[in-house]
């Protein structure tokens, strides 16, 4: 075997041995394990009659300098505890520029020899051969990348671990483990069609002890939500959306472009509407959902600044101090003082898209309240705005549809009356294909026209039920509005608040909506309940408030 090191003096019996492996596998290993390692670096001191002073034995990357025992093992070095270090290989003290540099600029600060068991350390090509050492690890690294690439656009795994409810087969394929496919089933079944939440569905699992299929014991609510945006379930993988690198202060993540993403196909355990509606909860439940406020806020989620388009939030004031003739005041506020305050003028957005950012909570919740209120006790005033609208639109389409039936009896004449001149004998055949090609466009287009128009038409046509079925909701509603208690005050607000915005000057805009028949049906729903909206909304009825006192 190989032993070299020009700088140990033969007087020098004090050795450090240090013994590394890259994981956990490798320190099992017969032929590389630390075990072996050690057996092998305590031979060699004792045949050359080095004294073992320091032991040093890890599992960590030959490319950090952010080895524990590597580190203490430099800080005895330096204490001047031994004169040599010991190691299995050369790359086992470092497989990259940093560790070398580190290791060298002890080494050679404090006169500290360096040998390997197993091949020849030179120190002149020590840091070189660290640095080669880095450049083969990075290739290595590419290899593997690439080869994980390859096999993906083979349709198969590259990876060990996929999400809950496959396994993979022994070909690198993804298979269907069915009970656990049930349970994915039923998480979205729940979450879209019973209106629970994550937190929700993760206790009822757990109640009944359904497995997890993993390490962890219990169901959490983010283990659910994360399953619910996990693509694969409805059949798309992808593998490579981003790069994981280590480095000496972590796994590094970084985002891949899309375009470079691979797709393996899955076989899906829920269809896309399933899919869909879930998305959509999600993006409601985000925006609409009641959070843990400690104080309750009747508008919450419901206004936006007109200025710049963003929500306008709930503030609650406990405390205010102010400073009057050189004397400090403390007030405290039971109840809280309550505002709404644009997020657009806090930070990161610090924008200046009002003179006043804050509103008392109690004079715009009265305005808004007030207003709501009093078009639910009063559905002729939803009979006028739609009528009204409906008499209009209906007019003006009637009037549509008859001056486009006369153009189009128009064309068509004149196409009959160039046929007739062609069997006359007045025209040649040529001219009827010019004549003929030039009315056929006309015709398609009016026929086109027409056919939107009548659509429009028939559409309007059923806004009576629609305007029957407004006003027999609102006087359900509206006949107990007394009796409702804060939180179905705002989810009635949310079914019936199209929009509401605050512009520059506190001056409130409400749009009005009666909601669809199937949330009309069932009253005021709680959101936690609600399902996805797809509310085809009722002509609006939109009214303008004089600006709030501040």
């Amino acid at each position: 075997m190989p032993r070299t090191n020009t700088n140990i003096k033969p007087e020098t019996h004090r050795a450090a041995i240090y013994a590394r492996v890259s994981d956990k596998s490798q320190a099992e290993d017969d032929k590389t394990s630390l075990a072996e390692q050690v057996g092998d670096m305590e031979a060699y001191c004792e045949e050359r009659g080095y004294a073992v002073a320091a032991r040093y034995q890890e599992v960590g990357r030959g490319w950090s300098k952010k080895r524990p025992e590597f580190q203490r093992m430099l800080a005895d070095a330096k204490a001047g505890r031994f004169d040599t270090i010991v190691c299995w290989k050369s790359d086992r003290l470092s497989r990259g520029m940093y560790p070398a540099a580190a290791l060298m600029e002890v080494v050679e600060a404090h006169r500290i020899g360096i040998e390997a068991v197993m091949d020849a350390i030179d120190m002149k090509t020590f840091g070189l051969m660290a640095a080669i050492g880095k450049i083969e690890l990075d290739n290595f690294r590419e290899r593997a990348s690439m080869g994980k690439r390859g096999t993906a656009r083979q349709g198969r795994i590259p990876v060990n671990t996929v999400p809950y409810g496959y396994r993979i087969t022994g070909e690198g394929r993804p298979e269907v483990v069915e009970h656990e496919a049930e349970v994915v089933r039923r998480i979205f079944r729940q979450y879209v069609k019973e209106g629970l939440g994550g937190l929700a569905i993760a206790e009822q699992l757990n109640r009944e002890g359904v497995p997890t299929g993993r390490s962890a014991s219990r169901w959490h609510a983010p283990a659910v939500n994360r399953m619910l945006r996990n693509e694969t379930y409805k059949g798309t993988w992808w593998y490579g959306k981003a790069r994981h690198i280590a480095t000496d202060d972590g796994t590094r993540i970084h985002e891949q472009p899309r375009d470079t993403w691979i797709n393996v196909p899955f076989p899906p355990l829920v269809d896309d509407e399933t899919w869909e509606q879930a998305q959509a909860v999600r993006a409601r439940r985000r925006t609409r959902s009641p959070r843990n406020t400690k104080v309750f806020h009747l508008l919450q989620h419901l206004v936006r600044c007109s200025e710049c388009g963003m929500l306008m939030g709930p503030v609650a004031k406990r405390l205010q101090t102010a400073r009057r003739g050189g004397k400090t005041y403390r007030y405290e506020f039971d109840p809280p003082r309550r505002y709404y305050q644009c997020y657009g003028m806090k930070a990161p957005h610090s924008l200046r898209c009002r003179e006043h950012p804050m509103i008392r909570a109690e004079r715009l919740e009265n305005l808004v309240w007030d207003e709501v209120r009093h078009v639910l006790e009063n559905p002729n005033l939803i009979v006028a705005g739609l009528g009204a609208l409906k008499d209009d639109a209906d007019g003006d389409v009637a009037g549509e549809v008859a001056h486009t039936e006369r153009e189009l009896a128009g064309v068509q004449a004149e196409e009959d009356r160039a046929i007739r001149l062609y069997v006359m004998g007045k025209i040649s055949e040529e001219q009827l294909d010019h004549q003929r090609r030039f009315i056929g466009e006309r015709l398609e287009r009016l026929r086109a026209r027409l056919d939107e128009y009548r659509a429009r038409a028939s559409a309007q046509a059923a806004q009576g039920d629609v305007l029957e079925r407004a006003v027999e909701w609102t006087r359900r509603v509206g006949g107990r509005l007394d009796d409702l208690p804060d939180e179905e005050r705002r989810e009635l607000l949310n079914l019936l608040l199209e929009e509401a915005t605050i512009d520059g000057e506190n001056k409130v805009t409400l749009t009005l909506a009666i909601p669809p028949d199937e949330e009309a049906d069932e009253g005021v729903v709680p959101i936690a309940q609600q399902g996805p909206r797809t509310t085809s909304h009722y002509p609006p009825a939109t009214r303008d408030y004089r600006p709030l006192a501040r």
